[in-house]
């Protein structure tokens, strides 16, 4: 599990998906199968996003600490930066200064994929908690044109 990508689930979706209309008793049973499946995933990438807003918590302020002068030569080189050379910024200029930053855009493109992921989970349930109400009623309505 620990390498599923949001692709690789929405791929299984794409399958999981398919109702076959000539087994509805069978696709009524794997309604729950399905939930707990995504439900899976769903834990999974709430776990990876959560972990990624801390590590983005964590860099922000270790860039604030750079951006203003205020880090020592071990922390410097355990990042592998240089000392900072430019004035010490106002807060607007900072915030700036971390909008436009590499490492601060690499982690917070890798939470709005998370985000991503994580709503395309809710989306999936949202979906089968529906397809089991769905299935149940043409089930029945299948039982009473047959007469049983």
């Amino acid at each position: 599990m620990a390498d599923i990508t949001v692709e690789d689930m929405l791929v299984e979706w794409k399958n999981d998906a398919i109702i076959n209309e000539a087994e509805l008793s069978r696709e009524i049973i794997r309604v729950p199968m399905l939930h707990s499946k995504y439900l899976e995933y769903y834990i999974h990438f709430k776990r990876l996003l959560a972990k990624a807003e801390s590590t983005k918590n964590k860099l922000g302020w270790t860039k604030r600490k750079y951006f203003r002068g205020e880090m020592d030569l071990s922390d410097l080189k355990k990042h592998g930066w240089s000392q900072w050379n430019g004035l010490k910024p106002s807060t607007s200029e900072l915030n700036q200064l971390l909008e436009f930053d590499t490492d601060m855009n690499d982690i917070a493109r890798v939470v709005a994929e998370l985000k991503t992921a994580v709503s395309g989970c809710e989306y999936v349930m949202n979906q089968l908690k529906s397809r089991e109400y769905s299935l149940k009623t043409v089930f029945e309505y299948q039982k009473y044109l047959s007469g049983n």
